[in-house]
């Protein structure tokens, strides 16, 4: 789950495919180090992977593409898109909890701030990650008439899920 402490340093590497590019490089690389009789393979498989992780990205580009940059806003459950805003041109302007953990409460003029960032900014939705508890984000939502978008974040779904794969997530 979401519940753990990242001090000030953001974890969540996964949000931007490219990244994932760079483990896959790296766990190819061990493999054929470990067991070169299968180097063939590994590099098989890596590249067939790498090519539906550009895919990923020029798609994720492409539905970027479509949003005004002025209107690349986002308001989330808490700081976890620090590498997708980076590599996609978005700006995280407020998190609901402070920080990287979900085990921080936010106080009331911590809430206050953002819901003036959102009504300011005009944000059209908060999105929340499928294993925080909503109930935050569900208030602000009645309060501000803004969408809820839950998302998976920290984890895929089950097997036959929306987010099985790394790449339907």
């Amino acid at each position: 789950g979401d519940q753990h402490e990242h001090e000030d340093a953001d974890p969540h590497t996964w949000t931007n495919p490219n990244n994932v590019i760079i483990w896959v490089q790296e766990i190819e690389r061990v493999l054929i180090d470990t067991d070169p009789d299968n180097a063939a393979a590994y590099t098989t498989n890596a590249t067939a992977y790498i090519s539906e992780l550009q895919e990923l990205d020029t798609w994720i580009r492409s539905q970027v593409a479509l949003i005004p940059l002025e209107k690349r806003s986002l308001v989330t459950d808490h700081t976890i898109f620090g590498y997708f805003v980076h590599e996609y041109g978005f700006e995280q302007v407020g998190t609901l909890i402070p920080g990287y953990s979900t085990l921080a409460e936010p106080t009331a003029q911590e809430l206050a701030e953002i819901e003036d960032i959102i009504r300011e900014l005009e944000v059209k939705a908060i999105f929340v990650g499928k294993t925080a508890n909503p109930a935050l984000a569900e208030r602000m939502v009645d309060d501000l008439g803004v969408q809820l978008v839950h998302l998976y974040t920290g984890s895929l779904s089950e097997a036959g899920g929306d987010a099985a794969t790394y790449i339907e997530y």
